[in-house]
């Protein structure tokens, strides 16, 4: 009978496969820093366009908040209100300014 050696052999191939990869390592020491500031980079820009939708997302919001009380002070403003012209506050300051012309506009029955 023959006997059967159990050789695997794995020994001189590991320790060839870690020369191969330090020979890596140090051959292409730089690019791996240089890979690492790349996906730095990439983390940043896209936090970088994240923000500047959320800027303008909130910028459109705030522009269709100022169409939306546009458009209600032209309303009032073609009503004949006074809050079209003076705002809401305004129109309030009005008639504590000049009473007169608010009875006068009473009387023509524009209130």
């Amino acid at each position: 009978m023959s006997k059967f050696r159990a050789s695997s052999g794995g020994g001189f191939g590991a320790l060839l496969g870690l020369a191969l990869i330090i020979w890596i390592i140090v051959k292409l020491i730089w690019w791996i820093p240089g890979a690492a500031v790349l996906v730095g980079l990439c983390f940043v820009a896209r936090a970088i366009v994240r923000e500047s939708h959320g800027r303008a997302d909130l910028a459109a919001a705030r522009r269709d908040a100022s169409a939306a009380r546009a458009d209600q002070q032209h309303q009032w403003v073609l009503q004949g209100d006074e809050r079209g012209i003076y705002g809401a506050t305004g129109a309030e300051l009005m008639h504590y300014l000049y009473p007169a012309t608010d009875q006068v506009q009473r009387l023509n029955g524009r209130r």
